[in-house]
C-alpha cells in the first residue's frame, strides 16, 4: 500500500526553503534579533520572514546560501517593522542596513552555537533549565521565580516562597 509520502513525490520549492528554514531558524533568529531589539518585535519579524520566505521559494535556487537569502528578506522585514510601529527612536534605517552588512557568516554562527552547545552541556542541570527558560521559552524574571518558588514548595513541603 503507497502513503501519501510516496505519491507526493519529491517536496516541492516551498516545502524545500521551508524544511531549510527550519533547520537555520536559529541563525536567522540570532540575526533577527541583532537588528530588533524587542523580543515581541523579533518574533513577529521572525514569523513575517517565514511566510515570505515560504511566497517567494520559487526564487530561491537550491544549493546556494540559503541563510544569506532569508536574513536579506528578514532585514526588510525588520525595516517594515520598524516603519510601522514608528520606532524612529531606536535604529535608522542606514543603521539597521549597516548591522546586517556587518553581520557574521551563517559558518561563524554555526560554530558559535556548536561552541555554545559545548558550554551549556557543561553547566548544571538546574542551570541550563534556568538559561533554557530564560531565552528559549522567554520567561520574565517574574515567571522564573514563580516556576522556582513551585519547585521549591514541590520538594520541601512548603507553603509559601515569598
Amino acid at each position: 500500500m503507497s502513503t501519501p509520502e510516496d505519491q507526493r513525490g519529491s517536496p516541492s520549492a516551498t516545502e524545500e526553503v521551508q524544511l531549510l528554514f527550519v533547520r537555520h531558524e536559529n541563525s536567522i533568529r540570532t540575526f533577527v534579533r541583532a537588528l530588533q531589539p524587542s523580543l515581541a518585535d523579533a518574533d513577529d519579524v521572525l514569523q513575517e520572514t517565514f511566510l515570505t520566505v515560504s511566497r517567494k521559494a520559487s526564487t530561491f535556487e537550491l544549493g546556494t546560501n540559503f541563510v544569506a537569502w532569508a536574513c536579506s528578506i528578514a532585514r526588510l522585514k525588520v525595516l517594515e517593522n520598524f516603519r510601522q510601529k514608528k520606532r524612529s527612536n531606536l535604529l535608522s534605517e542606514a543603521a539597521i542596513s549597516a548591522l546586517a552588512a556587518d553581520a557574521p557568516a551563517a559558518e561563524s554562527l554555526t560554530e558559535r552555537e556548536d561552541a555554545l552547545e559545548k558550554c551549556l552541556g557543561k553547566l548544571a542541570p538546574k542551570a541550563r533549565d534556568l538559561l533554557w527558560r530564560r531565552y528559549s521559552r522567554r520567561q520574565s524574571s517574574d515567571e522564573m521565580a514563580k516556576a522556582a518558588c513551585q519547585i521549591v514548595r514541590q520538594h520541601l513541603a512548603v507553603s509559601s516562597c515569598e
